[in-house]
């Protein structure tokens, strides 16, 4: 794996790697990243079957570790500090999988709506439970149909509105040229995987973001990982919804460079 392919690199200074969510690339950090790299050293992670990058090898068995290879061997190759980790929806779940694993030395980590939906069946909670896989049993259906602009589905039930339609047309395109791989990561979402115990055990300063318009599901997560991380501050973005690191990038900028919790986490 040439992992040089799977980076974009911007300024120097603190380490910031950041992971984007499915239906995603790395522009969605680019107003973020003009900022943030006056001061840190930005390392854009392109997932697998994004960006250009070929699709992952795992559809049969999809592992978040697949992900998580890609972010161990960027770091290492491209810094030798601790890094403040960043991810947005499904890079939230690949951000906190990481963190978890620990692999590697990370000091912060930022989280804007991660759909980490294991940590509903963690807590035990039914009904977003049964809200997901409501949303999924129509979605994995259409999609197993062809229907067109399926992953509009995807973007509207996070972003608890009529995101999709509003698209220009040549992102509705590319979005529908990833809807196996969205598939996928929704396998590893929904895959339990860790403990309450285990959420409860991590030690890492943990910021989750999220917006005040956005879908019931994704604003209970952030509601049970601030419950459960021993270490973590909530933000809500008002007025943002699941795209809030492209919609209030000030207001994320703001969110992630904040440190005046850490003294007390």
């Amino acid at each position: 794996m040439d992992i040089g392919q799977h980076v974009v690199q911007q300024g120097s200074g603190e380490p910031i790697v950041l992971v984007h969510g499915s239906y995603a690339t790395t522009s969605t950090w680019k107003k973020m990243v003009e900022r943030l790299s006056q001061s840190h050293h930005c390392i854009a992670i392109k997932l697998p079957g994004h960006g250009g990058m070929p699709d992952p090898a795992d559809f049969a068995s999809p592992s978040v570790e697949t992900e998580l290879a890609v972010i161990e061997a960027a770091v290492r190759q491209f810094t030798d500090r601790p890094i403040h980790l960043v991810g947005h929806s499904y890079g939230g779940v690949v951000a906190l999988a990481q963190a978890l694993k620990g692999s590697l030395p990370v000091s912060r980590l930022t989280l804007f709506e991660p759909v980490a939906t294991w940590v509903l069946d963690a807590v035990g909670d039914e009904a977003m439970q049964a809200e997901v896989q409501t949303f999924l049993s129509r979605y994995r259906r259409d999609a197993a149909a062809g229907q067109p602009q399926v992953c509009g589905q995807v973007i509207d039930f996070w972003g608890g509105g009529d995101h999709f339609a509003a698209l220009p047309a040549h992102i509705q395109d590319a979005m529908g040229t990833m809807v196996a791989n969205n598939l996928r990561h929704w396998d590893i979402c929904t895959e339990p995987r860790h403990s309450r115990a285990e959420l409860a055990a991590l030690r890492i300063p943990t910021h989750l973001v999220c917006g005040t318009r956005s879908n019931d599901v994704a604003r209970a997560i952030v509601d049970h990982l601030h419950a459960e991380l021993p270490f973590s501050r909530r933000t809500d973005i008002e007025g943002a919804s699941h795209a809030l690191v492209t919609s209030h990038p000030e207001a994320c900028l703001a969110a992630l460079l904040d440190e005046g919790w850490l003294a007390a986490a």
